[in-house]
């Protein structure tokens, strides 16, 4: 993957956990259904790690965004293998120490904790792999109808894995729950984008 980067039959797959504190809950209680979720949300964080450890040596790049990082909202064993972290705003120490990190101690500059007047809206900061401590970064805004339009042009660039997997194996089907199967949700029929042509036989899949 990395040597010779990504292809229609190896892709990057790009896996987006947004508010990822609700598939960790830790749900505390004896009854049946409690039970239930417990088990959910602790089979949650053991693929969710399988995913940030292993991911990336084969392209899939997890991304886990939460308000607040700290360990009732992302596992530690999962937050502290997390080669990046980016914290936008923060009102206390405690919390950007959660997002990125004891280290984040040592700069005062680029604390989050000082990026709360309005003029920094967009700014966050981050560790920087290629050298040490952390750097701010500014995102520009984009509005919905930007982003849109961005979405829109880049369409044909984009896939479904569900829909790779099953075009590689014809026999497997992710959009219904398997037998037992009570955790998985029906993924329905994408809508058809214009600029994805159709594959044969008329639907898309």
């Amino acid at each position: 993957m990395w040597e010779v980067g990504p292809s229609p039959t190896w892709p990057l797959v790009v896996v987006i956990i947004d508010e990822a504190h609700t598939y960790f809950r830790d749900h505390k209680g004896s009854d049946p259904k409690t039970k239930k979720l417990a088990a959910l949300a602790a089979e949650n964080a053991r693929l969710v790690e399988d995913l940030v450890k292993k991911g990336r040596s084969t392209g899939i790049l997890t991304i886990l965004a939460t308000q607040k990082s700290t360990g009732d909202a992302i596992p530690t064993f999962i937050r502290d293998v997390c080669p990046i972290g980016l914290s936008f705003a923060q009102k206390t120490a405690e919390a950007a120490v959660a997002a990125l990190g004891e280290d984040i101690r040592e700069w005062p500059d680029a604390n989050p904790i000082n990026l709360q007047d309005r003029s920094y809206v967009g700014v966050a900061s981050m560790n920087h792999q290629s050298q040490p401590g952390f750097t701010r970064i500014r995102t520009p805004f984009v509005s919905g109808r930007d982003s849109a339009a961005i979405a829109e042009q880049t369409a044909h660039l984009t896939a479904d894995p569900a829909d790779l997997l099953t075009a590689r194996l014809p026999g497997l089907d992710l959009t219904k729950p398997g037998p037992g199967d009570t955790t998985r949700p029906w993924r329905p029929d994408p809508p058809h984008h214009p600029s994805r042509p159709r594959p044969e036989g008329g639907e898309h899949p």
